[in-house]
């Protein structure tokens, strides 16, 4: 069988790992499969580069057109990493040959930018949801309408990365976070929450590269939690984190687009019970008071977090819980099994043409209006402007815009990642500078508005965020 795996980028995240896991776990059950990835937005990362090449994939990394015409056409099957980037939407507006198209979310698909639209849907031969939210999108409902085939299949961890793993005899209560340390992923009151912890003698350690450290570290010490916080930086010994954690406290902010968290996996593979908030795509990983604790509010997750510091017994009856359950659902090699059943089970399809997504000939606001579907009201008003909007949907809109959340305008697929993409596009510059202004940055909300105007925007659009009654902030 010949696979051509299509992902936005290849630098370390859980997506790329998935893939590499699975090909692990497929070599080691002998299942005999060529299996290439095309990378669309490079860099590449080394290691996994490296270890792509000892599993014997082959990566195509920002290839040509024709490279990626060529490639398309040879594979029995064409699985697309989806999440919202717009290097994959162009790719998606482009005539492709004919394929056999599997469309694996790595999304949840409900919030802001990451959604999984109806025009996503109408891509897919087939489905795979890594969260039973996505079930409630309008990609699926549209894949449902046309009879496809959807599964819910969690995406795999490398949980050799734990083997061996020994708890190490450690002081107190420690209660540790891996992963991405950047506002895009962690609660806006990451510090906060911790902080009102009161039980004595709980520590807290973070794992995980980002920007967001020296902002979260000033918070900490704010709070008088200096000497109960450590930061370690990003790690690769994933088993040496875990072995003197007590707790796995993992606080997501409300809009992340997380879905079958590996940390939360790995976690709980090796007994450590979550801490999690209720409402994001990670919290049915946990089930309540089973294999870890789910906080219904902000005020409950330091309250859970005691009680786990508190109640030996309670915390380790939660971790062989969780470890029990993890075996069960998150196995990698059963869950790569299921992968390949449904791999085997795609030929039978025939190869289809699909009718390219809309706006190849759009620009890049209009683009990143399309992928937030029906969830981008404001952006859409604020691009169409007046006389299509009137001034007073135009100003809530645009005030609306101005208050985005982190993961919207700092996360992938979100305001300043199209930007970036497309840097010569009015409106993206003109929503960049009221985040910018929202964000107490004059100077760059200034460089933003006049670089949208330079790029054709009416300047009557900027001057009413420049008043003092514009309600800036």
């Amino acid at each position: 069988m010949n696979l051509l795996h299509i992902i936005p980028r290849f630098i370390g995240g859980g997506p790329e790992r998935h893939l590499l896991a699975l090909a692990s776990a497929w070599r080691t059950s002998g299942f005999q499969v060529r299996q290439r990835i095309v990378v669309l937005d490079p860099p590449a990362s080394a290691p996994l580069l490296i270890k792509a090449r000892r599993l014997g994939i082959e990566l195509l990394i920002a290839p040509d057109p024709a490279t990626l015409r060529s490639a398309i056409a040879a594979a029995d099957i064409v699985e697309i990493r989806f999440w919202n980037h717009p290097r994959l939407y162009e790719l998606l507006r482009q005539d492709l040959p004919p394929a056999r198209r599997l469309l694996s979310s790595a999304i949840a698909g409900t919030t802001l930018p990451q959604v999984l639209t109806a025009e996503i849907g109408g891509v897919a031969d087939a489905m795979v949801l890594s969260t039973e939210a996505s079930w409630r999108t309008p990609a699926v409902a549209e894949a449902q309408a046309r009879g496809c085939r959807i599964e819910s299949i969690p995406s795999l961890a490398d949980m050799s990365r734990l083997a061996g793993f020994t708890p190490r005899p450690h002081d107190g209560i420690r209660v540790g976070y891996l992963g991405l340390v950047e506002p895009t992923k962690m609660h806006p009151r990451f510090a906060e929450l911790s902080s009102a912890v009161k039980t004595k003698g709980v520590q807290f350690d973070i794992y995980g590269g980002g920007a967001w450290r020296e902002h979260l570290q000033q918070r900490f010490d704010q709070a008088g939690m200096s000497d109960r916080v450590r930061f370690h930086g990003q790690v690769e010994d994933i088993r040496t984190a875990f072995a003197e954690m007590d707790i796995f406290g993992y606080p997501l902010a409300p809009d992340t687009s997380a879905t079958s968290e590996k940390t939360i996996q790995e976690a709980m593979w090796v007994g450590i019970p979550p801490v999690v908030l209720a409402g994001t795509g990670a919290s049915p990983m946990v089930r309540h008071e089973i294999t870890g604790l789910i906080c219904e509010s902000e005020s409950d997750y330091p309250r859970a977090i005691e009680r786990l510091a508190e109640d030996d017994v309670l915390r380790r009856r939660l971790g062989e819980a969780a470890r029990e359950f993890a075996r069960e659902h998150f196995e990698p090699d059963r869950n790569a099994a299921r992968f390949r059943h449904l791999f085997e089970s795609l030929p039978a399809l025939p190869k289809r043409e699909i009718v390219p997504l809309p706006g190849l000939d759009e620009p890049g606001a209009q683009r990143f209006v399309r992928s937030l579907g029906s969830l981008g009201v404001d952006f859409e008003a604020s691009f169409q402007g007046i006389p299509v909007t009137s001034a007073t949907n135009l100003a809530a809109a645009e005030r609306s815009i101005r208050h985005s959340s982190p993961v919207l305008t700092q996360g992938e697929g979100g305001i300043v990642h199209y930007r970036n993409t497309y840097p010569q596009d009015p409106h993206l510059n003109l929503w960049c500078g009221l985040i910018s202004l929202h964000a107490r940055n004059d100077t760059a909300a200034h460089r933003e508005f006049d670089e949208a105007i330079r790029c054709g925007l009416d300047p009557g659009r900027v001057q009413p965020h420049l008043t003092p009654s514009s309600d800036v902030h």
